[in-house]
Parts: structure tokens; C-alpha cells; sequence
């Protein structure tokens, strides 16, 4: 009989229609991480690749923060999410606190939310490239972050991203099993020439 995890992963492993790069084949967001933590090492070039994603006018309009398990600066973070993220959240041994910075010396900047999730995602992809997964939440309570921690000025907490590699799902709860049993397949009609 296949292992939870097996079941799990297959759901997840998607069929693309057409060739894609394996990171994007394999990027899926789980919600059960093993207790392995990364490494700096690993960290460095995960946030290199963040480092070098595409933004308006090269501003780089992004600052991360991170933290690792077991640390007080974990269980303060930890502690702004929402439950239904405490509830699977609590496995991952990295969250990383990814903000936008609103303003530059030219005043407001307008794609500073957009040109975060660019870095977001080249973040991710380079995470995934080294066997780590990631699941994006937004669910938390931004003001308290800017009071537990001293955030840069002018940087806006957007995301925080539980990171780490996948864990044995056989030890998960089962609401989170029935979760991840979920498929959600993707959507096909989304891109189309214009005439």
C-alpha cells in the first residue's frame, strides 16, 4: 500500500502540457516540513537569487528578513500568524519575512509590490533547485511584526515563507493529510494572442 507521502507527491507532481524547467514542474507548497534545518550556506544562495531578480528601474525594492526554529525571534514571528497557518506552520525550520519597500528618494514606488514577488519567486525557484519547499502566507498581523521587530523604514511586511525540506507526512495530522490529498489542478484557458 503507497505511503502518504507517495500519495501526496503524486498529486503534486504535475503534467505540464509543454516543457518547463524541473523547478517549476516540481514547486508545490506543502504544508508538513521536516525538521532539517538549511544550512547558511544554502540560505546565501537562495537569497542571491532574490538578489538578482528582475525589478523597475534595477531599485530592488525588497528587504528579507529570516529566522530560524527553536530561536526566540522564530517564536516571535511564529506567534502574528494566523491559526490556520500556526497549524501547519510550526514544522517548518525557516520562516523568512519578505517586505516591500514602499518609498526611495524619488518618494512613492509604485511597483514595489510587484517587483517583490519577482524576487519571491526567483527566491523560491532557487530554494527548489537545492531540494528545499516553500509555502507563501499572508495571513498575519503586519502592525504587530513592525512592534516585535525593528523593520527597516519604509519596508512594508507583505509574506512570510516557510521554508525546509518535505516531511513524513505518515507522522503529519490528518488535517493536514486531507489538505494535501486535495489536487487543485491548474488552470489550462489562461493565455491567449491578441488580435
Amino acid at each position: 500500500m503507497p505511503k502518504i507521502k507517495d500519495k501526496i507527491l503524486k498529486i503534486h507532481t504535475p503534467s505540464p502540457c509543454y516543457p518547463v524547467i524541473k523547478e517549476i514542474a516540481s514547486r508545490w507548497s506543502p504544508r508538513f516540513f521536516s525538521d532539517e534545518d538549511i544550512p547558511q550556506k544554502d540560505l546565501n544562495s537562495i537569497f542571491e537569487a532574490a538578489r538578482f531578480a528582475p525589478s523597475a528601474h534595477n531599485q530592488q525594492p525588497w528587504h528579507f528578513y529570516f529566522t530560524h526554529k527553536k530561536s526566540r525571534s522564530y517564536t516571535k514571528l511564529f506567534s502574528t500568524l494566523s491559526d490556520y497557518n500556526k497549524s501547519w506552520a510550526k514544522t517548518a525550520p525557516v520562516l523568512i519575512l519578505a517586505c516591500a519597500i514602499e518609498e526611495n528618494k524619488k518618494g512613492e514606488n509604485i511597483f514595489a509590490f510587484y517587483d517583490l514577488g519577482a524576487a519571491v519567486i526567483s527566491l523560491i525557484l532557487q530554494a527548489q533547485s537545492l531540494g528545499y519547499y516553500s509555502r507563501q502566507m499572508a495571513l498575519f498581523d503586519k502592525e504587530e511584526v513592525k512592534k516585535l521587530f525593528p523593520i527597516t523604514k519604509n519596508c512594508a511586511p507583505y509574506i512570510i515563507i516557510a521554508m525546509g525540506k518535505i516531511g513524513n507526512f505518515d507522522k503529519a495530522p490528518q488535517e493536514i493529510i486531507n489538505y494535501e490529498l486535495d489536487p487543485r489542478p491548474r488552470k489550462t484557458a489562461f493565455a491567449e494572442e491578441l488580435k
